[in-house]
């Protein structure tokens, strides 16, 4: 039996996953700020198992609490798989350091660095009794290594995720039974992200008109088809645990 927490699944890629795995008839449990009533309908339908946690991320105290009723439903008798996608992440605040409301970057490290971080943290310590398959997947972005003006926070929290991945990587090697855990870039991705970056101006964000050109060139990628990739990416020998990696390269 395998069991799938994902952060996330209002819209974009993370909805996309959580479908794709409704259908799988899997066991998913969803955190998102709204609840996804077509998720919740499909299950439904579909006879699927989901259950899903209306959750603001930044709410950080709640995390431990939501992980130890999660880990209460998962049978460690049939448990084969047990995974966690850290999915969820906003761009805001946009604009350049100056500028910018400071609850609104506080809220940008809670959601994008310090959730993920106590996610990782009740995953690893609560799965640790399990003998099955245990991994963790961080969704990172090409900002993690590319600084971009008015993205001074998402490149710093994205940097700060792969830091977490690699390092957590290097401890769980030692382990008897360890933990995979890996980040992957999705590639510009189709996203309600993608929307901010194009209402936003000059001034917030100076590089707009590049992505700007690739939604009018239809050169996003699809959430669908980059979900398909991610889950695929559960059942393969790489990327390796403490890796970070480019879903475009693999």
């Amino acid at each position: 039996m395998n069991y799938y927490i994902v952060t996330g699944t209002s819209s974009g890629i993370g909805e996309a996953i959580a479908k794709k795995l409704i259908h799988r008839k899997e066991k998913v449990f969803c955190i998102s700020r709204q609840i996804n009533e077509s998720l919740k309908a499909l299950a439904t339908k579909n006879h699927s198992g989901l259950w899903y946690y209306q959750t603001d991320l930044t709410q950080t105290a709640k995390l431990p609490v939501i992980f130890k009723e999660i880990f209460s439903f998962i049978d460690e008798n049939e448990v084969a798989n047990v995974v966690l996608i850290n999915n969820a992440g906003t761009l805001e605040p946009l604009g350049k350091s100056g500028s910018l409301n400071t609850g609104l970057i506080e809220n940008h490290f809670k959601t994008n660095v310090i959730a993920p971080a106590i996610l990782i943290n009740e995953f690893i310590r609560l799965s640790e009794r399990l003998n099955a398959k245990k991994t963790i997947v961080n969704i990172s972005s090409g900002a993690a290594s590319t600084p971009y003006a008015g993205w001074s926070n998402y490149c710093a929290a994205k940097s700060a995720l792969d830091m977490l991945t690699r390092t957590i990587g290097e401890e769980q090697k030692s382990k008897e039974n360890p933990v995979r855990i890996f980040s992957v870039a999705p590639g510009i991705v189709d996203t309600k992200m993608q929307e901010t970056i194009r209402n936003t101006n000059e001034e917030q964000f100076p590089m707009r008109e590049k992505f700007e050109k690739l939604f009018t060139e239809n050169r996003l990628s699809k959430p669908d088809d980059v979900a398909d990739k991610i889950i695929s990416l559960l059942f393969s020998d790489f990327p390796l645990t403490g890796d970070v990696a480019d879903l475009r390269n693999l």
